[in-house]
């Protein structure tokens, strides 16, 4: 029991240096006043050009995205965007900038677990995902028109809260895979670029290729967005979606095994070559 309180205050303190990190530089805060909006309505914008607002145009589109509703399936694919950003540049990139740091080394020399390193620091970046969240609804009703029902977004929220801890498990295999690796921005803009486009961040999953529709399908994102957009933009229940949500779970846990034996890997690997010390 005594490990067990001993690692939940190391899991707190985990998530407060994070949070400290976060809040020492508010001017890169100030983005999410305008990017959650700007770069979504330059999507929308260009698919109304494109369209010429043509209704057989809209139609095609409503058969293959299931909504009619433009705005708002580029806004909740953006939603996802801005997830994943977070999420890989923050947690998923903090044990390498640990290692730059030179401060990994005296991390790994605590008694505590080190799956707290790996799982504690993505809660901090949890406030700003909900806040660019908030801000793309308001921009949403107040550029576009598209009103959210209340009873609908409760219902999104907890389709959202059933995959954060999917995108926790992403976060933490990225994590050890950059640690290992050592390049940060290449490894952030690859796999970002490949959750999107399988994720049907930005288009219809259904026009991808059918290898490139199987891979989305062990994708959580994938599912994710699916169902937000089914709830905001459909009216759909959270019953039709057991079935999703449970293939979130499963994925969840099979990434989240992947991110600790890696993680187990690498350590066992450090402590043989002394990689920690290579920045």
């Amino acid at each position: 029991m005594s490990y067990l309180l001993g690692d939940l205050r190391a899991f707190g303190a985990a998530v407060h240096k994070e949070l400290r990190s976060i809040r020492r530089y508010p001017m890169m805060l100030i983005g999410s006043f305008f990017w959650p909006i700007l770069l979504p309505a330059v999507y929308v914008l260009m698919g109304r050009v494109y369209s010429g607002n043509d209704p057989q145009a809209i139609a095609a589109f409503g058969q293959r995205a299931g909504t009619v509703d433009v705005a708002g399936f580029v806004f909740v694919g953006f939603g996802m965007y801005m997830w994943l950003s977070i999420f890989l540049w923050g947690p998923g990139t903090l044990l390498r900038q640990e290692q730059l740091r030179g401060s990994l080394e005296a991390v790994f020399l605590t008694p505590a677990s080190r799956l707290v390193v790996l799982f504690g620091p993505p809660v901090a970046h949890l406030w700003p995902v909900m806040f660019q969240f908030a801000v793309m609804v308001v921009g949403l009703r107040v550029l576009f028109g598209v009103d959210l029902a209340i009873d609908a977004v409760a219902r999104a929220l907890v389709v959202i809260a059933v995959g954060i801890p999917a995108m926790y498990a992403i976060a933490a295999l990225f994590s050890t895979a950059v640690l290992r690796f050592g390049e940060i921005g290449p490894a952030v803009q690859f796999v970002r670029g490949i959750l999107v486009l399988l994720s049907g961040v930005t288009f219809p999953i259904v026009m991808l290729p059918g290898w490139a529709q199987a891979m989305a399908s062990a994708l959580p994102p994938s599912y994710i967005v699916a169902d937000v957009r089914s709830i905001l933009l459909g009216g759909g229940g959270l019953g039709a979606l057991v079935a999703d949500l449970g293939i979130v779970v499963g994925l969840t846990a099979a990434i989240a095994v992947a991110a600790v034996f890696t993680y187990r890997w690498i350590e066992r690997d450090a402590r043989r070559t002394g990689m920690l010390g290579g920045y």
